[in-house]
């Protein structure tokens, strides 16, 4: 349980945490008003506790003051209190004298229990002692001029009976925040489940979420499995309208292509066919990020060496592999081999040359699973490329500016294949020059 209330606490920015912080803030501010309550009570019962003592000590002491002076060290003395009779009253330090505002209190309990010395001269103070203890120490003056001098020694000092209660109510709210962050996480799960399943609409098939908990949740759970399914709707819908508008457009252009040919001059000619060619080779384009957003595999066996030899075969002069002979994993063919065919196709565009490098035991993949990378040997990206590499149709000044064709839909059809399925794409710039594009394959089920 400590250790979810520390994990809750170290993330205050979401609900569940602040709702932790507001619940301990308050257990702690009627902690501080309970130690203060406790305080005055215990300093009120000490208070009265030694007016009363001290109260008895100077009627007694009155009484006997008739007495011999041996008579009264003997009656009045013991073992945590001197008493004698002395001509003139003891004077209090300077350090005690700044500190009169207890012994002061002391007093008028004193004189409010016993009237009868309400017209006494009385001084009362406190001393501490070089051991740590504190002595009560005063003087009354009696009715035949002479003085009552007596100390009380090592009297209690506030907090015994307060120390205890506050222990007692520091471990019962320590107790309540502890179950109060349980409870409250308990509670935040299918939040949190949700706010996850929420980050993931769109990214993959969809995933409902478990309906479950308070009344209000469980509805939340309900509400949002439909958007899910209506907005994952949405998007296949207009996907394949997309997708279908972009195949109707080969027709026309087929046939503008084949009119080319009796176009004259031969440059015009050239022109023309080179447009319908590039044309067709975008709608191809258009049609594979669209197919991307609701195509459909199913996991299987794959032979990832010999997946990535047979990409790099279409550019036998210009790619190369690097790993182990064989290494077969449960991942999703088709939607991987369609990303690395894409990814080694920007580096040979961009970099001239790619190396595909297979990493078995790959201690960035958090499962250690492998890791396939793809590197170029080009410039590398500016940050502002690198931060805008993801989304579709976006092409760098670079790449618009050199004849290396595309229509900065490879990476993103790339990107939404992995997510898709559950894989992951991430570029970097490589230390040195270059750019690394690092491929999680989509791990299958079981």
């Amino acid at each position: 349980m400590a250790s979810k209330v520390r994990d809750i606490l170290r993330r205050p920015r979401g609900l569940i945490g602040r709702s932790i912080l507001v619940v301990a803030a308050i257990v702690f501010v009627q902690l501080a008003a309970s130690v203060a309550f406790y305080q005055a009570i215990d300093r009120q019962t000490l208070r009265e506790d030694h007016a009363r003592r001290i109260a008895e000590l100077l009627v007694v002491g009155d009484r006997v003051s008739r007495l011999a002076q041996a008579d009264l060290d003997q009656v009045m003395t013991s073992r945590y209190l001197e008493a004698e009779v002395v001509s003139a009253p003891p004077q209090a330090p300077s350090q005690a004298r700044a500190q009169t505002g207890e012994a002061d209190a002391i007093v008028r309990y004193v004189r409010l229990w016993e009237p009868a010395l309400a017209k006494r001269p009385l001084r009362l103070w406190s001393e501490d002692q070089s051991d740590g203890g504190r002595d009560l120490v005063g003087a009354m003056g009696l009715s035949d001029g002479r003085w009552l001098s007596f100390r009380s020694r090592h009297f209690p000092r506030p907090w015994p009976i307060a120390l205890r209660a506050v222990a007692t109510t520091l471990a019962f709210s320590l107790a309540c925040v502890a179950l109060g962050a349980y409870a409250l996480r308990q509670l935040g799960e299918p939040l949190r489940r949700l706010a996850e399943a929420a980050g993931r609409v769109g990214e993959g098939p969809p995933q409902p979420v478990v309906v479950e908990g308070p009344t209000d949740l469980a509805e939340l759970g309900r509400a949002f499995n439909d958007m899910q399914q209506r907005i994952t709707g949405l998007i296949e819908d207009q996907a394949r309208a997309m997708e279908a508008l972009s195949h109707d457009l080969r027709t026309p252009l087929a046939r503008l292509k084949l009119a080319s040919d009796y176009v004259e001059p031969e440059d015009i000619r050239a022109m023309v066919g080179g447009n319908v060619d590039e044309l067709e080779e975008m709608l191809r384009s258009l049609s594979a990020w669209l197919r991307a957003q609701h195509a459909a595999s199913t996991a299987e066996s794959v032979d990832l060496p010999a997946l990535v030899r047979a990409v790099i075969a279409r550019w036998p002069k210009l790619a190369r592999y690097e790993g182990p002979r064989t290494l077969t994993v449960s991942t999703h063919r088709d939607p991987l081999e369609q990303a690395l065919i894409r990814l080694v196709d920007n580096a040979v565009r961009f970099g001239g040359k790619a190396k595909v490098r297979l990493v078995v035991d790959d201690p960035e993949g958090g499962e250690g699973g492998p890791r396939i990378e793809v590197l170029d040997q080009g410039p590398g990206l500016t940050d502002e490329v690198l931060a805008r590499i993801y989304e579709p149709f976006f092409r760098g000044d670079a790449a618009r500016a050199r004849d290396t064709g595309g229509f900065g839909l490879g990476i993103p059809t790339a990107d939404r294949l992995l997510k898709r399925f559950g894989g992951r794409l991430q570029i970097a710039n490589r230390d040195g020059g270059g750019v690394t594009a690092s491929v999680w394959p989509p791990a299958g089920e079981g």
